[in-house]
C-alpha cells in the first residue's frame, strides 16, 4: 500500500487536505490577504449574532398575531443553534474563493464545493424582494468603496490565474453576499428570516468594507503589489493573470523584458543567494535566446524557461545552514553555465533540450536518494505515532471548535511543502513537509537531504503562520512568479 504521510484515525480528512486534495496552495500574499481579511469578517459575523436575538425579540414583541410572534421565537431559537455553522460555512466559502484564484484551469475546476459565478449567483436570488435588497447593497457598497475595491481587483488580478472584476473580486459586496445567502441556505433558514438577517448583514458587515478594503490594499503595497496605481486605471483595464500575461508582454522591447526578468530574479526570496549569483549569470544567454527566438516569453513549454525552473526548483532547500558551494548540485549548475557560456548558439533548441535533460537526469537521480532518506524518516515517525497513546485524540476536535481558521490557514501545507523558518533575527531554515501524524496533528519537517529537523504542532504552526516566524515559499514555477511581478509594473507604467 502506498504510504500518504498519515497515520492514525480520522486521517482522510487531513491527507485530502494535505495531499491529495488538487487545489493549488495559496501563494503567500494572497494567504495574508486571506487570513486579515478573515479575521475582519469573522469578528463581524459574532456582531450581527450577537446582534440577531435583540432585534428578532424586538420584532416578536411588535408582532401583530401569535402565528408570526411564534415565527420570530422560533427564528431566535434556530439562529442560536445554527450560528455557529453559518459562520462556518461562509468563512470556508471565502476560503475556497481564494484557492479558486489559484486555478490556471477553471473550465476544470477542482474545488469541491465551488463559489458560484456572477451568472450563478443571480440564478440563486429568485425572491424578487431578496434580489432587489442585495441589489440595494451591493450598489451601495460600490457607490461609496468602489475606488477602493477597484484597486484591489487590480492587485490581485496581479497574482490570481482567473481576470477578476468587482463582481467577482472574493472580497466584492456581490461575493460576501453570496457567501451568507449560501451559508444561510446550507442550514435551511426561513426566507422571511433570511431577509431579516440580510439587513443585519448590511448593517454590521457591509457597513466596514472601507476597512477591509483599505486593510487588503496596505497589505498588498507592503509587499511590493503595484504600490502606486493610477486613478485612471479601471477594474477591466488591469492586468491579467495565468497565461494572458504573455499577451501584455509581447508589444515590450525584448532587452527590457529580460533585465525586468532578471532583476525580478535578484529579489525573489524564495531563491537563496548563491542560486540568485549563479542564475544572474544566465542573463546574457537568456537575452540572445529571445532576441532570437519570438516563442521565450510566450510559450509554457519553452525549454530556456524550463531550465530555469528547474534550477529554481531544485534549489528550494539551499538556506543558511547549507554550505552550498561544496554540494553537487552547486557544482552541476555551474557546468551547465559555463557549457551555455561557450556556446555561441545558445538559440538552438536541440542544444537547451539537451541540457535541460542532462540537468533533469541529475535532479531526479539526486531527488531518488532523498526520497529514500525521506521514507525511512516517515517510517521511524510512524512507528513512534503508533506507540502513543490517543490521549491526545481530543485535541483536534476543541481546536477546531477554538480556531476553525486556523485549521483552514494549516490546511495549506500540503505534504510537500516548502516553509521558511525564521530560527533568530539573522538565520532562516528552510525544510519541507513530509509527514502529517494524526489524532495529534505532528507535522514532521525534513532538510533537504531528507533528515528531521524539526516538528510543530497545528497549534505551534497557527501561531507562527501568523506571527511570520514561518512562511510558505511560493511553489509556482520561477518564471511565472517573475511573469506576475513584470505584468504588475508594466501596468503601472502604462497607467502613467
Amino acid at each position: 500500500m502506498q504510504n500518504d504521510g498519515k497515520v492514525g484515525p480520522g486521517y482522510r480528512t487531513s491527507t485530502e487536505l494535505a495531499m491529495h486534495s488538487p487545489l493549488t496552495r495559496l501563494p503567500v500574499i494572497l494567504l495574508q490577504v486571506h487570513d486579515k481579511a478573515a479575521q475582519q469578517l469573522k469578528y463581524e459575523l459574532q456582531v450581527l449574532f450577537d446582534n440577531a436575538d435583540e432585534t428578532l425579540f424586538a420584532m416578536a414583541d411588535k408582532a401583530r398575531s401569535d402565528a408570526e410572534q411564534s415565527l420570530y421565537f422560533e427564528a431566535m431559537r434556530d439562529v442560536r443553534l445554527k450560528r455557529k455553522n453559518i459562520e462556518r460555512s461562509f468563512l470556508e466559502r471565502l476560503f475556497f474563493a481564494f484557492l479558486k484564484l489559484t486555478q490556471p484551469d477553471t473550465s476544470e475546476s477542482a474545488l469541491q464545493d465551488p463559489v458560484p459565478t456572477q451568472s450563478a449567483f443571480s440564478l440563486v436570488i429568485v425572491d424578487s424582494e431578496r434580489d432587489q435588497a442585495i441589489n440595494a447593497m451591493v450598489t451601495q457598497v460600490l457607490a461609496r468603496d468602489q475606488l477602493d475595491l477597484c484597486h484591489l481587483t487590480t492587485r490581485l488580478n496581479t497574482l490570481s490565474w482567473v481576470t477578476l472584476n468587482e463582481h467577482t473580486n472574493p472580497l466584492g459586496p456581490a461575493m460576501l453576499c453570496e457567501y451568507f445567502l449560501q451559508a444561510e441556505r446550507d442550514q435551511g433558514v426561513d426566507l422571511k428570516v433570511k431577509l431579516i438577517m440580510l439587513q443585519l448583514f448590511e448593517k454590521y458587515l457591509l457597513s466596514q468594507t472601507s476597512r477591509l478594503y483599505a486593510d487588503a490594499n496596505q497589505l498588498l503595497v507592503a509587499t511590493g503589489v503595484l504600490p502606486e496605481i493610477s486613478t485612471g486605471i479601471a477594474c477591466c483595464s488591469s492586468s491579467k493573470a495565468g497565461h494572458q500575461h504573455e499577451s501584455v508582454v509581447a508589444g515590450e522591447d525584448v532587452n527590457q523584458l529580460v533585465g525586468k526578468l532578471f532583476d525580478y530574479i535578484s529579489r525573489d526570496r524564495n531563491l537563496a543567494p548563491p542560486l540568485k549569483k549563479l542564475m544572474g549569470q544566465l542573463q546574457e544567454p537568456m537575452l540572445k535566446i529571445a532576441q532570437l527566438d519570438p516563442h521565450f516569453f510566450s510559450s509554457d513549454s519553452h525549454p530556456a524557461r524550463s531550465l530555469l525552473n528547474v534550477m529554481a526548483d531544485a534549489a528550494v532547500g539551499w538556506d543558511d545552514s547549507v554550505g552550498v558551494r561544496n554540494e553537487p548540485l552547486y557544482r552541476e549548475i555551474e557546468q551547465l553555465l559555463k557549457q551555455l557560456a561557450r556556446c555561441p548558439c545558445v538559440d538552438t533548441p536541440e542544444l537547451l533540450e539537451e541540457l535541460l535533460h542532462d540537468f533533469l537526469r541529475f535532479t531526479h537521480a539526486e531527488r531518488g536518494l532523498v526520497e529514500q532518506l525521506e521514507h525511512r524518516t516517515r517510517a521511524r515517525e510512524q512507528l513512534q505515532a503508533r506507540r502513543l497513546r490517543p490521549l491526545e485524540a481530543g485535541l483536534a476536535s476543541a481546536l477546531d471548535e477554538q480556531d476553525h481558521l486556523g485549521l483552514l490557514l494549516v490546511s495549506q501545507l500540503r505534504i510537500g511543502t516548502w516553509i521558511e523558518l525564521q530560527t533568530n533575527p539573522t538565520c532562516r531554515q528552510r525544510c519541507k513537509l513530509i509527514a502529517i501524524m494524526e489524532p495529534e496533528g505532528r507535522h514532521i519537517f525534513v532538510n533537504r537531504s531528507g533528515v528531521k529537523v524539526v516538528e510543530k504542532s497545528r497549534i505551534d504552526l497557527i501561531g507562527q503562520l501568523r506571527s511570520g516566524t514561518i512562511s510558505l515559499l511560493d511553489d509556482r514555477p520561477l518564471f511565472d512568479r517573475a511573469l506576475a511581478s513584470m505584468i504588475g509594473s508594466l501596468g503601472q507604467y502604462s497607467a502613467h
